[in-house]
């Protein structure tokens, strides 16, 4: 067994999401979903679990891997109907029903088929009732639409939610293209035990949903006459604050049920899930969540503390952050690891970076500072490079696994000694392994359907607040903190206050006893979702367990084989890992050998979400409208939401 320091090591990271592939890094990376998941590993790929010697787990025994229970568990399906999906259930599972919304609880949930060509699997179809405002019940109701892939046995003990992070993400693109992963993959006990369910959040997807945008808006984009939206906010904060309140009055006016923008927030979709978990007939909440899917996780079992089941929180967010301080988070990462780097550069023929390491970032942001008056050139015909495409190219390639940093280099010398991008892009777009961006009409939407319902989540979570005075403060303070990627750094106070559907209320505050244990995995080198934040997250939710993971990344799950192995006995068999366990990064492929079978994406294949589904580059958004071909060099393959 290895031992790691109790201290927290540097906060290096991996490669982006879909909006952050293509050299399209944006500011908000750090919440999206996992990187592409690996469904099923050789054998002999297998990697086992060190420890740590830092005791993290809230209320663990040390050193002992324990099995829990569910209530949910029982070895029966409790009204789940299994693969029979065409029955339906009442929600009568003996939990408490929140007073005023019986007739929620009690509604008839019927599935449906609803066979999907894409992947082959028969999937059926649910829609959910539940109320616009819980503080008003009897008023407005919307809906929320549910997928499920059936278990494969006749009688499973209950079912498994799931949400892929964002805010923004659809849960029913993340179960189209995690099936693999559940039937074949490394998560075949689970379904073989459960039903796993992907549902679209209030206001996303096939949900009743938000809609910001007009028909010609969606063609214009597609045709390369507009830019898709972005969460990037450049300016000065009264820039920023119009920016806001502009699309805030888009989505007022073209959304047919308005009033959701002050009902998108993540304690709503945390009372919808307890509506689900009665009507699917379990007594607790099974559930697994990536990235911004841990917030929601967090929050569900702090208000409902006593109907948790078995759950699983993959790259958390610490629910102690603010809005900003989230992406003031992120930003921090990245400068760590872009240091991290630039060290371990040192001394090499040819590098562009000189100096002390203060030197060299101070040299790199000033050669990037001039990229707006002087654009990179690029060879291939393709547009100039400015200040955010080659700041977007830098961090994809810094955020990736060191064995692919001598790409940057490569990229970074041509870009600074000839005054050409186009090695710079061309190696940041090969990370994406060949994923071309969205480009029908359907992945248009779903687009900016993320990137609105980003904005009208976070901004509805916090209570206004700042000033213009504190908002042009910060952003200046951003400069000198984040040299190379402020850019990326949204001031997304100040957007939300231009937003206008802001808390009435504090964010929920998470400081809970489950009833049964959550697993919180946590990876080492996570550029999005830091590993100090799960270890917050552990220390928020007592009852809690933290697997560790020493790989890059973002999202262990699927692209881990041993998180994989240890994700999946603890839904079948409740086992926990020890106190301060490691699970080793999978070994290098070698020349020759093959990905192993299964891979999915948490985040919905080649669709955005994850936190920074919101987040979209000029060069991202050109993709859009114009989708390469197979092969060519802007192929790329969606790194997974995050």
């Amino acid at each position: 067994m290895r031992h790691l320091r109790t201290s927290s090591p540097p906060q290096t990271t991996s490669r982006l999401t879909l909006l952050t592939l293509l050299g399209a890094l944006t500011a908000c990376s750090m919440l999206g979903t996992s990187a592409a998941a690996v469904a099923s590993p050789s054998a002999q790929g297998v990697q086992h679990a060190v420890v740590l010697d830092n005791s993290t787990n809230a209320g663990s025994a040390a050193g002992t891997s324990q099995p829990t229970s569910s209530n949910s568990s029982s070895g029966t399906s409790n009204g789940s109907s299994g693969s029979n999906g065409s029955q339906g259930s009442n929600g009568s599972t003996g939990a408490k029903i929140p007073k005023g919304l019986e007739s929620f609880y009690h509604q008839k949930l019927t599935w449906t088929d609803c066979p999907d060509g894409a992947t082959g699997t028969a999937f059926q179809c649910a829609t959910v009732t539940v109320p616009l405002d819980y503080d008003h019940p009897q008023g407005k109701t919307i809906t929320v639409a549910l997928k499920k892939l059936p278990s494969t046995s006749p009688s499973p003990r209950g079912s498994v939610f799931l949400n892929p992070g964002g805010p923004g993400g659809s849960g029913i693109s993340l179960i189209n293209a995690q099936a693999g992963l559940y039937k074949t993959g490394g998560l075949s006990g689970v379904l073989a035990n459960y039903d796993v369910i992907g549902f679209d959040p209030r206001g996303i997807g096939q949900s009743t949903p938000i809609t910001c945008w007009s028909p010609d808006d969606v063609q214009a984009i597609m045709a390369g006459r507009a830019e898709a939206p972005s969460q990037l906010t450049p300016g000065s904060a009264t820039d920023i604050v119009a920016k806001g309140s502009r699309e805030a009055a888009a989505c007022q006016k073209y959304t047919e049920v308005p009033e959701i923008l002050d009902h998108m927030d993540t304690r709503s979709v945390a009372r919808d899930m307890d509506v689900m978990r009665a009507l699917v007939g379990d007594r607790d909440l099974n559930f697994f969540g990536y990235s911004y899917g841990t917030y929601l996780g967090a929050v569900y079992t702090e208000l409902f503390p006593d109907n948790v089941g078995r759950v699983v929180l993959d790259s958390a967010m610490d629910p102690t952050l603010s809005r900003q301080e989230a992406f003031e988070g992120d930003a921090a990462a990245g400068e760590q690891i872009l240091r991290t780097y630039i060290e371990s550069q040192h001394g090499q023929a040819g590098f562009p970076l000189s100096g002390t390491t203060d030197e060299a970032v101070s040299r790199l942001a000033t050669f990037l500072d001039g990229l707006d008056a002087k654009p990179l050139t690029v060879s291939d015909g393709g547009d100039p490079v400015d200040r955010a495409e080659a700041t977007t190219a830098i961090r994809t390639l810094v955020v990736a696994s060191p064995e692919n940093w001598p790409l940057l280099t490569e990229g970074l010398t041509q870009a600074m000694s000839s005054h050409d991008g186009t090695t710079l892009m061309k190696n940041a777009e090969s990370l994406s392994g060949g994923e071309e961006s969205p480009g029908t009409e359907e992945q248009t939407v779903e687009l900016l359907q993320s990137v609105y319902a980003f904005s009208a989540n976070r901004c509805l979570d916090f209570p206004d607040t700042g000033n213009q005075a504190s908002w042009d403060a910060a952003l200046s303070s951003y400069r000198r903190d984040y040299p190379v990627f402020h850019p990326l750094l949204p001031q997304h106070d100040a957007y939300c206050h231009g937003w206008g559907h802001t808390s009435k209320t504090k964010p929920v505050d998470v400081d809970v006893d489950a009833t049964n244990p959550v697993l919180v995995v946590g990876i080492l080198h996570d550029p999005q979702t830091p590993y100090a934040w799960s270890k917050a997250l552990v220390s928020r939710l007592r009852n809690s367990h933290l697997l560790s993971v020493d790989m890059y990344g973002h999202g262990a799950t699927g692209p881990n084989s041993c998180t994989t192995a240890k994700v999946n006995d603890y839904f079948v068999k409740g086992a926990l890992p020890s106190d301060g366990e490691v699970c080793a990064a999978n070994p290098k492929p070698q020349a020759g050998e093959e990905t192993p079978a299964g891979v999915a994406h948490p985040a919905g294949g080649e669709r955005p979400s994850g936190f920074e589904a919101g987040c979209r580059s000029r060069s991202a958004a050109a993709q859009v409208a114009a989708p390469s071909e197979p092969g060519s060099p802007r192929h790329g393959k969606h790194p997974g939401s995050d």
